[in-house]
């Protein structure tokens, strides 16, 4: 296919304007090579999310690599980069944990909730509660029909989707539909086999030890917990002290184990690996920005909705940018060669083009310098909130339990 298009603002606005979608399907091979084993992210009961696709007519037995939600993180965490070098603008709101080094500020292009994440409800801005305060009352009363207060203070709340679940009316809040939607998935996924093992360099065996008053463990069975039936016992192994032998855990049809009938979470080999990411051009045209007396402005609506598009395309540049995508411990994907991005128009038709990082930086700043001229302006500074104190005490007592220090 030709990419001799260039996406210009021009051509962008034209697309927001009429087109359907603006598409990438990037084909990604393990980092190891064809055959090599990449891990899947594991769910509820340690289980790998497999299903059967259709492909060219065929069912083909795949296996999740990223979800939607994880790609739509991996993509804020890009924007907050570019953001933090100074390679783009974009409205922030943090709360900044001073008592915990280690946290220090968490952003609403890090929250899992955006700006309707319980971190943000449980934070105050200049003493008020920041659901109370005028920033907090903009973004609870965004709607469809008017997203001006999403738009100003956290505009990838309306590209990456929001729920407002953690308010007082819970399942009843605001609810705003992704408009870019990216998963990448395994094709032809077979199950690996899990194996482990430990060789102790001290090379302790069969050792009486027991469990002590504080939980700890002891060789001395005066100084044991003492239960029904005498000193707890346990186990070096138990302490992660001794050999454990190699072993061996073989999937079956069902992907768990053969003899224990768990899950195996052996990773997988793969035909192939995707990434696919659409962007719903009709799902941004449904967003609508009145002026402040309500009245309609389709200037406004358009110059808007073009700062999305753009936001969606420089937040998959940026991450595409980085040259591989490193999901986890042994799941590092690379491209196999660099796919277009792809055009669609209402009727259906496929316009091929490319557009880096750098490109679709200045693409976006365009974009917002056009929508500042219509009455569209973001911020120029963060936001900074305050935890409450009760939510300060709350992730005190969490690190306390846990031992974690900071």
């Amino acid at each position: 296919m030709s990419t001799d298009f260039i996406l210009t603002l021009d051509r962008l606005q034209a697309a927001v304007a009429g087109a359907a979608a603006i598409r990438l399907r990037q084909a990604l091979e393990p980092a190891g090579g064809p055959g090599s084993k990449v891990f899947p992210p594991t769910h509820e009961g340690g289980q790998y999310a497999w299903e059967t696709r259709r492909v060219d007519g065929q069912d083909v037995r795949c296996v999740l690599l990223d979800s939607v939600q994880s790609q739509a993180n991996r993509c804020e965490l890009a924007l907050l980069d570019a953001l933090r070098d100074g390679r783009l603008r974009l409205p922030l709101i943090e709360a900044r944990f001073a008592e915990f080094s280690d946290l220090g500020a968490v952003s609403t292009l890090e929250a899992p909730h955006r700006i309707a994440d319980a971190i943000f409800r449980d934070s105050t801005l200049d003493g008020v509660p920041f659901r109370d305060s005028v920033i907090g009352q903009a973004f609870i009363e965004s709607t469809i029909r008017d997203a001006n207060g999403l738009f100003r203070w956290c505009p990838t709340a309306l590209v990456f989707g929001m729920w407002d679940s953690t308010g007082s009316v819970g399942g009843l809040g605001t609810k705003f539909a992704r408009a870019l939607s990216a998963e990448i998935i395994g094709y032809g996924a077979q199950a690996g086999v899990h194996t482990s093992s430990r060789i102790d360099p001290l090379g302790i065996k069969n050792v009486e030890t027991y469990v002590t008053p504080d939980e700890d463990w002891t060789t001395d069975a005066g100084a044991a917990k003492q239960g029904k039936s005498g000193p707890e016992k346990t186990k070096p192994s138990a302490l992660n002290h001794s050999n454990i032998p190699p072993t061996l855990s073989v999937a079956d049809d069902n992907y768990t184990s053969v003899k224990k009938g768990e899950p195996i979470r052996g990773g997988v080999t793969l035909d192939r690996a995707e990434l696919c990411a659409v962007l719903s051009l009709p799902g941004l045209r449904k967003l609508r920005f009145p002026r402040a007396d309500g009245t309609p402005d389709a200037a406004r609506n358009h110059a808007a909705r073009t700062v999305l598009a753009a936001l969606a395309l420089a937040a998959l540049a940026l991450q595409r940018e980085q040259g591989g995508l490193d999901l986890r411990s042994r799941c590092l994907l690379i491209p196999a060669g660099l796919a277009a991005y792809e055009l669609i128009a209402a009727d259906g038709s496929v316009t091929p083009f490319t557009l880096d990082a750098e490109a679709a930086c200045a693409l976006f700043e365009a974009a917002r310098l056009a929508a500042e001229a219509a009455g569209l302006e973001w911020p120029s500074q963060p936001v900074v909130l305050e935890p409450q104190p009760k939510l300060i005490e709350l992730v005190r007592r969490s690190r306390a339990a846990t031992g974690v220090e900071d």
